[in-house]
């Protein structure tokens, strides 16, 4: 019996020391940590805001622009939004909003929507005196679908009407 377990024991010695075993996990045991480490720590960080940019101008025709509409009203309305709700909580708060000075509008939105923009602009000219020598009222209308990760820019058209 003596003599079996010898021979396993110099068997098992020739093809299993421990100092190869210790080896062997010296190289091994890092390169494991590093790849669970690297899937578990690394993420794919997306940009998921939406940014829209309007820009107001005067037309003549409805076709070509002219120059820009400075403090043009702007409403939303909401056609459609991904998780079924009637009206986009980001919109909401921001209506009845007005371009800058140069006639642009910018806003960051947390999900994709697919906006209706109306935009409204009154040029009354005054006299000395304060009657009223002329009034005009521009309007436009533009459909801007806002993407997630994207920046969406719209040009909005807008004609004198009655």
């Amino acid at each position: 019996m003596i003599v079996r377990y010898e021979i396993f024991y110099i068997f098992a010695n020739r093809f299993y020391k421990k100092e190869d075993i210790m080896k062997k996990l010296k190289i091994f045991l890092p390169i494991m940590v590093a790849a669970i480490g690297i899937v578990l720590f690394s993420q794919c960080k997306k940009d998921h805001s939406c940014n829209m940019r309007l820009t107001c101008y005067y037309s003549s025709n409805g076709m070509d622009a002219d120059s820009t509409v400075p403090f043009a009203l702007i409403s939303f309305d909401t056609v459609k939004y991904n998780s079924g709700l009637a009206v986009n909580p980001d919109i909401s708060s921001v209506q009845d909003v007005s371009t800058s000075a140069l006639g642009v509008f910018t806003y960051t939105l947390r999900y994709p929507a697919l906006l209706i923009v109306n935009a409204v602009k009154y040029d009354t000219v005054f006299d000395e005196t304060g009657n009223v020598l002329s009034a005009k009222k521009y309007t436009g209308t533009a459909q801007v679908q806002v993407n997630e990760g994207e920046t969406t820019e719209k040009s909005i058209l807008m004609v004198e009407t009655n």
